[in-house]
């Protein structure tokens, strides 16, 4: 059986981008998991009075990562956008426009502290591996 969507142009572009959002987040869940496993392997050589204070750092931004609180509001927003699709529930345009902004924020705002943290991440397990590699050389 086809199914008629009676949703507006605008909702079903929200539908759409929050499916996108939905996969970014489900993405940085696993990058996230990812760059802690990174330090911990490193962590042994992170100890030092150079690098403690960076690693600490970047926990807390992994920390700080993992609780913006942008899960169940997309999650609501993407519970309410099929819903209308299903004609279970009528269009809210204003209060879908709403969420949708203040996603747009959380969003925006939780790929810039990404790549900050994976960036902060990154360079210092460079660092900890140049500094390693050089004391394996002496």
């Amino acid at each position: 059986m086809e199914q008629i969507f009676t949703m507006s142009a605008r909702s079903l572009q929200y539908f759409v981008i929050a499916k996108r959002w939905r996969a970014d987040l489900d993405f940085f869940k696993v990058e996230t998991s990812f760059l802690r496993q990174l330090l911990n392997r490193y962590i042994s050589r992170l100890q030092d009075t150079e690098h403690i204070g960076r690693l600490i750092a970047c926990g807390s931004l992994l920390d700080k990562l993992e609780a913006m609180e942008v899960d169940d509001l997309l999650a609501g927003q993407l519970t309410q956008l099929e819903l209308m699709a299903e004609d279970i529930i009528p269009e809210d345009s204003e209060s879908l426009a709403a969420t949708q902004v203040k996603l747009e924020y959380f969003m925006s705002n939780l790929v810039k502290e990404f790549r900050a943290a994976k960036e902060q991440i990154y360079r210092l397990v460079l660092s900890a591996s140049i500094s390693f590699s050089q004391e394996a050389t002496t």
